[in-house]
This record gives structure tokens, sequence and C-alpha cells, in this order.
């Protein structure tokens, strides 16, 4: 799994994840904690789509207020 451009704090964070999995004999706390990082991921997921529908909102009221363009309406 490739892992791009994470802060020091996030590799730190990744490897202590790592440690704790490879560490944990127990399943059900195994199960627990799969179905946390599977929630937090696609968290992530819905928080960075609708921050870039925001943006992409913003950058064409933007651009229709500038430049006169109405994007979007036909």
């Amino acid at each position: 799994m490739t892992n791009h451009h994470l802060s020091v704090e996030q590799r730190f964070q990744l490897e202590a994840a790592f440690r704790e999995i490879d560490s944990c004999e127990d399943i059900d706390k195994l199960r627990a904690l799969t179905k946390q990082i599977i929630t937090a991921q696609e968290n992530e997921k819905a928080f960075a789509r609708e921050a870039m529908q925001q943006i992409r909102k913003e950058m064409e009221a933007a651009a229709q207020q500038r430049f006169g363009f109405n994007w979007g309406q036909k």
C-alpha cells in the first residue's frame, strides 16, 4: 500500500496502529478495530467528497460573478 505525502505524525500513528494489530491475539478486538478503521476511512472519503463539492460550488459562483459564466445551467 502506498502512503502518499503522510506527515510525520500520520506515519507515527500508522505505525502504532500496525503494532497494535500485530500484537493482538483477540479476534473480537481485531474485528472491532477493523470496523473502526473502515468507518474512519469512509468518513474521511465522505468529508473529502463534500469538501470538493463545496469548493467546486464556490469556484463556479466566483467565476460566474467575475466573468458572467453560467456553468451547470442550460
